[in-house]
C-alpha cells in the first residue's frame, strides 16, 4: 500500500511538472517539387539547419514550394538555402537576439521575413545566377538595435522592400548588383501613409548599388522624437532614379555618391529646429533636386567630375542658418543649369 501511494504521487508530480522548450534542433534537406511545410518552434536556443551544406543552412531545392517557419523566444537561429523557382517562403521570429538567413537561387520566388524584438540580425539574399523576378520583404516591428542585411548578388527586375516600425538604432544595409531592380526602405512610416507615433529615431540606411535603371526610394521619419535619421548611398551605374525623404525631429544626414550618367537624385529633408545636412558627389549628366525645410541647413554638392550637362535645383527654407558649397565643371556646349533658392 505504501509503495502504491508513492507511485501515485510520483505520477501526479510528473503530470503537473512544467515542460520547458529548450535547444530544439531541426535538420532539414529537401529536394523535389510541390512541397508544403509549416514549422513552429517555441522556447530558447532553437535552430533550423542542415547536416550537409557548407554554411549549415537548411537546404530546400525544387520548384513550386511553400513553407512557413515561426520561432518564438530568444537566441533562436534559422538558416535556409533555397534553389528553384516559384517558391513562397515566410520566416517569423518573435523575441530577442535571434539570427536568421535566407539565401535564394532561382526565379519568381517570394521571401518574407518578419522580426519582432530587439538586437536581432537578419540576412536575406538573392543568388548570383542572374536571378530575376524575385521579391524580398523584410519587416521589423516593435524592437530596437536590429541589423538588416539585404543583397542582390546578381539579378534584375527584383523587388526589395524593407520596413522598420516603432524602433530606434536600427541599421538597414542593401547591396544590389544588377539592373531594373526596385528597392524601398521605410523607417517610421508605412507605405499606406500611416506614421508610427512611437518611432524614436537614430536609424541608419546604407545602400551600395552597382547597375543601371534601378528605382531606389527611402522614407525616414521620427515625428515623435529627436533621434535623427541617416542615409548613405554609393551608386555605380546609369539612369538610376534615387529618391530620399527625411523628416521629423532630430538631425538628418543624407550622403549620395554616384559614378555614372543620367541619374536622377531627389533629397528632401524636413525637420523642426534641428540640423539638415546633405553631401552629394556626382559624375556626368545628372538631375539633382535638394529640398531642405526648417532648422539649420548645410549642403555640399561636388560636380567637379560631372563634365557634361547637369541640372541642379537647391531649395533651402527656414529661419535658421542656410549654407551651401557648390563645386562644378560644365563642358556641355548647351550649358548646365543651376538654381539655388534660399527663403
Amino acid at each position: 500500500m505504501i509503495i502504491d501511494w508513492v507511485l501515485r504521487a510520483t505520477i501526479v508530480l510528473l503530470l503537473f511538472k512544467p515542460i520547458t522548450s529548450f535547444a530544439n534542433d531541426i535538420y532539414m534537406d529537401q529536394v523535389g517539387d510541390q512541397l508544403d511545410m509549416d514549422i513552429t518552434q517555441d522556447g530558447q536556443n532553437n535552430s533550423i539547419r542542415s547536416l550537409n551544406t557548407t554554411s549549415g543552412d537548411a537546404y530546400i531545392g525544387g520548384n513550386n514550394k511553400t513553407f512557413s517557419v515561426t520561432q518564438q523566444g530568444n537566441n533562436n537561429r534559422a538558416g535556409f538555402w533555397t534553389h528553384g523557382g516559384n517558391q513562397v517562403m515566410s520566416l517569423t521570429q518573435q523575441g530577442n537576439s535571434n539570427v536568421s538567413a535566407m539565401d535564394n537561387h532561382g526565379n519568381n520566388n517570394d521571401m518574407t521575413v518578419t522580426i519582432e524584438g530587439d538586437s536581432n540580425v537578419t540576412h536575406t539574399e538573392i543568388g548570383n545566377g542572374g536571378d530575376i523576378n524575385n521579391t524580398i520583404t523584410v519587416t521589423i516591428d516593435n524592437g530596437d538595435s536590429n541589423t538588416i542585411y539585404t543583397e542582390v548578388l546578381d539579378g534584375s527586375t527584383n523587388t526589395i522592400d524593407v520596413q522598420v516600425h516603432d524602433q530606434s538604432n536600427n541599421i538597414n544595409t542593401v547591396t544590389v548588383n544588377g539592373s531594373n531592380n526596385n528597392v524601398k526602405a521605410w523607417q517610421g512610416k508605412h507605405e499606406d501613409g500611416t506614421v508610427d507615433n512611437d518611432e524614436t529615431g537614430d536609424n541608419d540606411v546604407y545602400w551600395i548599388i552597382a547597375g543601371s535603371n534601378n528605382n531606389l526610394e527611402s522614407y525616414q521619419t521620427d515625428d515623435n522624437n529627436n533621434g535623427g535619421q541617416h542615409i548613405a548611398n554609393y551608386i555605380t551605374g546609369d539612369s538610376n532614379d534615387v529618391k530620399h525623404t527625411q523628416r521629423g525631429g532630430g538631425d538628418h544626414e543624407g550622403y549620395v555618391e554616384i559614378n555614372g550618367d543620367n541619374n536622377d537624385v531627389t533629397l528632401l529633408q524636413r525637420g523642426n529646429t534641428d540640423d539638415q545636412f546633405a553631401d552629394i558627389v556626382l559624375d556626368d549628366g545628372h538631375t539633382v533636386d535638394v529640398y531642405q525645410r526648417y532648422g539649420s541647413h548645410t549642403t555640399n554638392i561636388d560636380l567637379t567630375n560631372a563634365g557634361g550637362g547637369y541640372n541642379l535645383d537647391l531649395n533651402q527654407t527656414g529661419t535658421s542658418n542656410k549654407t551651401y558649397n557648390l563645386t562644378g565643371t560644365c563642358t556641355n556646349s548647351n550649358g548646365c543649369g543651376v538654381t539655388v533658392t534660399q527663403n
